[in-house]
């Protein structure tokens, strides 16, 4: 796992063209254990974690990297619920800390519970674009349907 963290920011830990792994697999590891990746191992290999397990070492590859804008697609797919609400308190955490989240979501309760503003997007056009706190879950479904029955 540690190499999969620390691949986007291998440069870091290479001197004359080799590579340092004690400090790599330390940054990893400090890394991993700021998202609580379960087990804690950072030589196991990433296959073998849980599907929240596994978005969390592909967060902590580039919060090692320094990214301040975080793209997320789907950041719950196929990930069980505890994992879930992991996820979420994360990403609330990393957008408390001064990182810039962009989600895009098909979970309408994930998109209003984690956004601060929303662009609802229908056939590749942002037809609705309002704060967070203004729009419900209905309202969001209106908005995307609309006009999905024309022919």
């Amino acid at each position: 796992m540690y190499r999969n963290v620390s691949l986007p920011a291998l440069g870091r830990f290479a001197r004359a063209g080799f590579v340092r792994e004690p400090a790599e697999v330390a940054a990893a590891t400090e890394v991993t254990a700021q998202l609580d990746v379960r087990p804690a191992d950072t030589r196991r290999v990433v296959r073998t974690l849980s599907g929240g397990n596994q978005q969390k070492v592909v967060l902590a590859r580039w919060l090692l990297r320094g990214c301040t804008v975080l793209l997320l697609d789907e950041p719950t797919r196929g990930v069980d619920v505890g994992a879930r609400s992991e996820i979420y308190a994360l990403v609330r955490r990393l957008a408390a800390s001064g990182v810039a989240v962009v989600l895009v979501s098909s979970e309408v309760p994930e998109v209003l519970g984690l956004a601060d503003r929303v662009l609802v997007v229908r056939e590749g056009a942002v037809v609705h674009e309002a704060p967070a706190d203004d729009l419900d879950e209905s309202r969001v479904l209106d908005l995307v349907m609309e006009g999905a029955t024309d022919a």
